[in-house]
């Protein structure tokens, strides 16, 4: 866990350093809250759209989604694949509510 803590105060800090990456790296941040959004057994069928769309958004390979994905990362001065694999690293902690609790923090 300690790559993911490390990897939000990253993020942290650009923000503070050039503010035009602030929008950027708030959709990404955002798109990781939707996508580590708990299954629930009842949820509103407007979160599974949401987790729908940020997981398709982080993973396309192909397309506009892709394309998307890349430009934004690029203006927040990050590098897609890093940002992917984070995404999957953080899905497979099983700590998502704990990553949740720290991204909010950011936004």
């Amino acid at each position: 866990m300690k790559m993911n803590e490390e990897l939000i105060e990253s993020l942290y800090d650009q923000v503070n350093k050039n503010p035009h990456k602030v929008l950027y790296i708030s959709v990404i941040l955002q798109a990781l809250l939707d996508l580590l959004k708990v299954e629930r057994e009842e949820e509103a069928s407007s979160i599974t759209l949401e987790r729908d769309q940020a997981r398709a958004w982080f993973f396309a390979s192909i397309g506009v989604t892709a394309d998307d994905f890349d430009t934004v990362c690029t203006y927040a001065g990050l590098e897609p694949s890093k940002v992917r694999s984070f995404a999957l690293k953080v899905m497979d902690t099983g700590d998502q509510e704990n990553v949740r609790r720290r991204i909010s923090l950011l936004l």
